[in-house]
């Protein structure tokens, strides 16, 4: 063998060497990218917080994406099967429901496009799209002085009041948001309860004028010459602040808000002691309605919404809420 042929067998060998060297790395790559860990499904799972930003929620449905499930079967070292673990559709199911649903950072379709991967992946109670443009928001009692923290008890039970009273109209098709939160411009106002239905779209403010302890009672409330309210009970007469610049810029913001489908917003004052009787001097740019009367008073708006338009509303209300 001459010196010619012994370098070509030389060149050959190193490149027999280079390629089982190449070849070698990328089975270890695969191998590698086959590895199947449960504790990155949980390192992922507590990196979640309430109202994560849509860059986090993106980044987490990613992961899911590529991890596949923590159950894996294999064959020769090879990945034949792979799905989640029940434990791992039980985190899944909670999060989509407590963490995900509620997230006034994640739009619907995302919201969707999550949950169709659930039911792909064998979630069960997923298979039904909730109503993510009407979620509820809890109701809070932040305040520090006594007091006002009382009176905020028992505004938040008026509140409870009149949401038990509106779910009567959920169930006849009206679509009924409590507490929600809105965003316009950098002003932020609370919506005690927003009502839409084929007749017309409703925004109602609760107050518990008169009651005692949360509990109905005797009062008349008198809304007087000048936008002057007090309030008499037991022989006692009280001065109350006017809720009408309250209501007025609620008003004014949700126009804005729904500026993609105008329609008229009926304002009604909801009282939710439903002992009180109401004495009106002055002619008020909404409307005041006691919690007994309030859904047959709702009823009598003649607006015609349709479907198209309730769903408009709902996207744009929920694009704007910050709870």
């Amino acid at each position: 063998m001459d010196d010619g042929e012994i370098r070509i067998v030389v060149t050959l060998a190193f490149a027999f060497v280079v390629v089982c060297i190449v070849l070698y790395g990328l089975y270890k790559a695969v191998v590698k990218n086959k590895w199947v860990s449960t504790q990155d499904f949980e390192k992922e799972k507590r990196l979640l917080r309430s109202h994560f930003t849509e860059k986090e929620f993106d980044r987490f449905f990613k992961f899911l994406k590529s991890y596949g499930g923590g159950y894996v079967r294999r064959r020769s070292g090879q990945i034949v099967y792979q799905g989640y673990l029940g434990k791992e559709k039980g985190d899944l199911k909670g999060i989509f429901f407590n963490l995900v649903v509620p997230n006034p950072n994640i739009s619907s379709r995302k919201k969707e496009d999550f949950r169709f991967y659930l039911v792909r992946i064998g979630v069960i109670g997923v298979d039904k799209r909730p109503d993510y443009e009407t979620r509820d928001s809890k109701l809070r009692n932040d305040k520090d002085d006594y007091e006002e923290y009382q009176r905020k008890e028992v505004g938040n039970i008026g509140e409870k009041l009149v949401r038990s009273e509106l779910k009567q109209l959920e169930a006849v098709g009206y679509a009924v948001i409590n507490g929600a939160a809105l965003k316009y411009k950098g002003v932020v106002k609370e919506y005690d309860h927003i009502v839409i239905g084929r007749n017309g779209m409703v925004i109602i403010e609760t107050k518990a004028f008169g009651m005692t302890d949360g509990r109905p009672a005797k009062a008349e409330l008198v809304i007087g010459a000048g936008d002057k309210w007090t309030i008499r009970r037991n022989g006692n007469v009280r001065e109350l602040k006017s809720p009408t610049e309250q209501i007025l810029e609620e008003k004014t913001l949700m126009e804005n808000v729904i500026s993609s489908c105008p329609v008229k917003i009926h304002m009604v004052l909801a009282l939710s002691n439903s002992q009180i009787t109401v004495k009106k001097n002055i002619k008020l740019p909404y409307d005041v309605v006691r919690i007994d009367s309030l859904l047959e008073h709702i009823r009598t708006y003649h607006d015609r919404l349709t479907k198209t338009d309730k769903m408009d509303i709902l996207k744009d209300i929920d694009k704007s809420r910050v709870n």
